[in-house]
């Protein structure tokens, strides 16, 4: 007995003296959700040494498999008990970035959040990730996605997961399969945020989507879509729009049954056709379809993409996400105009088309022997037409000085605006005349240019199409920057004011220290230019965007 007690009072002893910090610390990784069920988190540590807490590989939604593939996303119905999330949860399936390896799963919507801390006076502001990767790859993961910079800002990070390539975009254009099923996955992940994040200390009423590339189109196409009104108060688009002519479909019926001939199925309408679909075991087929139904025979999206946004038809028996074409709903003034808005691009966006032009040098002269292939696509322009040979004139006369193409920056810079720049251009301008719109041009060259580094391009001048991203996340690919490198100076000003943007819906508010005044987009096409310094300007690249402007009034079918 004597020998019990003396036990007992040396485990009270040992108790007693442990760090109640660490026994605190431990006991708040652990968040209960509406639901009732738990996750325990990790905490991390910026370089700058401050800690954060991680919460990672949430399912915000069941697995979109068996009889829920290709249908509208269902919302997960929670657990007990306690669930692990200091890990992420698996890839959505897809075609690996920068690589030809199908990587993923399908059970693969799940959800990460970061915290500064979660014991505050105050809630935080939310900043909701979508990740770019031409919707056919690509995740969330702070692989890519480190969120340690924003730690510092003092705001809440998520980073989701959402269908990819043929799981995420095929539609019939009927009711037996509507599409658009990874941006309603976007929509479910920002309801979870609605019913969970104040138990992470964030501000549901604070809610700002941002994401870049195909991330950037899906930002833009949430504020159009009904399904997600309410769900946010600001966005920001990098380098998206759904105004580009490779961020929207339309003709996705004649994708799906030339995807039904590729899987060797039998089937006599489009039910039947989906039916067969769902019971494929392998979902890696899908992925090499999309492949295949690329045509990588012209420069990088100088053609349709086969999986993307498209109108949902009208005898749809889930809820819609799209009605309309997205340039009829900004025409006709229907989409979200309670929110503020950032829209940009990089100054030299289809650098990223280099590598192709480097390995089949006779894409140029193809272009050359066919200029048909200059046209917008999505105008549906007879080729043989009066309207074709004025505008293949007019692209001539401002970017090959009226010639066949011979210098490739010449094909650079044409690329860049009809790809991405005037989409977004017109995009900020339609958006201003409703509501409040911050447009940006991202001019910085440096050491954290993402794509520049990764496919060793740092000969070329300018900013390719993803190399604004080293400058707001913490990329392993990337290399470290001093302090008091342009670098950091560069990466420090973006995250400021992507952060004051979600913390007061303007990038420089009074109280900023950066030393300018980004003026919200009016008359004069005024843009913040991020280079080295912030400088405020009107009108960039006016020569060409006019050129555009007037043969899209003139000659655009598709309005």
């Amino acid at each position: 007995m004597l020998r019990q007690i003396i036990i007992l009072l040396f485990l009270v002893l040992l108790t007693n003296s442990l760090p109640q910090q660490s026994y605190e610390r431990n006991r708040d990784l652990i968040v209960t959700l509406h639901h009732g069920g738990k996750v325990r988190g990790t905490e991390e540590t910026t370089d700058a040494g401050q800690k954060f807490l991680s919460f990672k590989g949430i399912p915000y939604a069941k697995p979109p498999v068996g009889d829920l593939r290709l249908r509208n996303t269902q919302p997960h119905p929670g657990w007990a008990g306690t669930r692990d999330a200091t890990k992420h949860g698996s890839n959505c399936i897809g075609q690996q970035m920068f690589s030809e390896s199908v990587t993923g799963s399908e059970d693969c919507l799940f959800l990460n959040v970061y915290v500064p801390r979660l014991e505050s006076k105050e809630k935080l502001p939310v900043m909701f990730w979508i990740h770019g990767g031409s919707f056919k790859s690509g995740s969330g993961d702070s692989e890519s996605y480190g969120p340690e910079f924003f730690m510092e800002e003092e705001v809440v990070i998520v980073t989701i997961n959402y269908r990819l390539g043929f799981l995420g975009f095929f539609s019939t254009n009927d009711k037996a399969a509507q599409g658009n099923y990874g941006l309603k996955d976007c929509v479910e992940a920002l309801k979870w945020v609605q019913n969970n994040i104040e138990a992470f200390g964030g501000d549901r009423e604070q809610v700002t989507i941002f994401g870049a590339s195909a991330g950037g189109a899906s930002v833009h196409y949430l504020t159009l879509s009904p399904m997600a009104n309410g769900l946010f108060r600001a966005a920001i688009s990098h380098s998206g729009s759904a105004l580009n002519p490779w961020s929207f479909q339309d003709d996705p019926k004649r994708i799906a049954y030339e995807a039904g001939v590729f899987l060797n199925l039998t089937f006599s309408n489009t039910e039947e056709l989906v039916q067969g679909i769902r019971e494929i075991d392998d979902p890696k087929i899908f992925v090499k379809f999309a492949e295949i139904a690329e045509d990588n025979q012209l420069p990088a999206f100088l053609q349709p993409m086969p999986f993307s946004p498209c109108v949902e038809p009208e005898d749809s028996e889930e809820t819609q996400f799209l009605t309309e074409t997205p340039l009829t709903i900004i025409q006709e003034k229907k989409f979200n105009k309670n929110i503020k808005y950032i829209s940009g691009s990089n100054d030299k966006e289809m650098l990223l088309g280099i590598p192709q032009l480097n390995a089949n040098p006779n894409l140029l002269q193809k272009l050359n022997e066919n200029p048909h292939f200059l046209l917008p696509y999505e105008w549906h322009i007879d080729p043989y037409s009066e309207a074709a040979a004025d505008i293949i004139d007019n692209i001539r006369k401002v970017y090959f000085h009226g010639q066949n193409i011979t210098d490739t920056m010449d094909f650079i810079k044409y690329s860049t605006d009809r790809v991405f720049g005037y989409g977004i251009q017109k995009t900020a301008q339609l958006h201003s005349q409703s509501h409040e719109v911050f447009y940006y041009i991202f001019s910085f060259d440096g050491e954290l240019n993402l794509f520049k580094k990764i496919a060793s391009l740092e000969q070329y001048e300018g900013a390719s199409h993803g190399d604004d991203l080293g400058y707001l996340w913490n990329f392993k690919a990337l290399p470290s920057v001093s302090a008091e490198s342009p670098e950091a100076t560069v990466r420090t000003r973006m995250v400021k004011m992507w952060s004051n943007f979600g913390k007061f819906g303007n990038p420089t508010p009074e109280q900023s220290e950066l030393n300018v005044i980004w003026s919200n987009l009016q008359s004069n096409l005024e843009y913040l230019n991020i280079d080295g310094d912030l400088e405020s300007k009107e009108d960039p690249f006016s020569k060409r965007m006019a050129m555009w402007r007037e043969m899209d009034q003139k000659y655009n079918n598709a309005q």
